[in-house]
């Protein structure tokens, strides 16, 4: 709840700093521009921390099922999916680094909007979303995005690759 509400505070100060820098227009966005869509995931992020993190406590908005509070006791299929003691699951730290590492490793060969599609697919599981088709669909949403943002709007050129894939 601390970290939740530290980074929307957070959010709202960049967004005011980035507000104090000026927007621009559509077509010729200013200096705050970038920074504020920042600030307003940052802040929309921290919502979803601190709503999720008020949930998981005794006095918030669901108690916890039967099967979540046997998976705190420390059952092995708890632990694997890391519920309940908090502890630090490094596999998943390792995971998801080596997912981001993808990237620069293979972006100019593969294409960036490519890799960074497979690299989210990949963090995604290995962060716990359980079915494969959420993690596709989140990934690739995500390039879809990103490619309609940068290349597309704001006409960023991003390495295709050698493979000419996005």
């Amino acid at each position: 709840m601390i970290a939740g509400g530290s980074l929307l505070v957070l959010g709202l100060l960049y967004g005011a700093l980035a507000l104090d820098e000026g927007l621009g227009t559509m077509a010729d966005s200013g200096a705050g521009f970038f920074p504020f869509v920042v600030a307003l995931v940052l802040v929309a992020a921290s919502a979803v921390v601190l709503l999720q993190s008020r949930r998981r406590t005794p006095g918030g908005l669901t108690p916890p099922a039967d099967d979540e509070k046997a998976g705190a006791e420390g059952d092995a299929e708890g632990d694997a999916e890391g519920e309940g003691d908090g502890e630090v699951r490094w596999w998943r730290i390792a995971g998801v680094l080596a997912a981001a590492l993808l990237v620069p490793a293979v972006g100019d060969t593969v294409g960036m909007i490519t890799t960074l599609a497979i690299s989210l697919v990949l963090m995604a599981k290995v962060m716990g979303v359980s079915r494969w088709s959420s993690a596709v669909i989140f990934g690739f949403s995500f390039g879809a995005a990103t490619w309609l943002v940068f290349v597309r709007w704001l006409a960023v050129p991003l390495p295709a690759g050698m493979l000419g894939l996005f």
